[in-house]
């Protein structure tokens, strides 16, 4: 009984482990994507504010301070984004 009690413990912890490392990596994968037409759009000369990429770096950095996911942050190496500034 405390074996099986052990392995649905261990097998919670890794579940919520693999979800709080999706939700950062999705995050971030929407971070650079933003960045990236960002950056496109600035090197063409069109005005841009950067507010979404602000916004969805602002949501990853909250979510890399929350307690839950500042751990698996550290273990995995996600660091926070930096926040938009135009050159124009």
């Amino acid at each position: 009984m405390n074996v099986l009690f052990t392995v649905v413990v261990l097998a919670g912890v890794g579940m919520w482990a693999l979800a709080s490392y999706t939700r950062l990596h999705r995050l971030r994968g929407q971070i650079f994507s933003e960045w990236k037409a960002l950056d496109a759009r600035e090197k063409a000369g069109q005005g841009t504010d950067g507010t979404r990429y602000n916004q969805l770096a602002t949501a990853y950095n909250a979510a890399l301070a929350a307690f839950p996911q500042n751990i698996i942050a550290g273990l995995a190496g996600f660091h926070p984004a930096q926040m938009f500034v135009s050159n124009q």
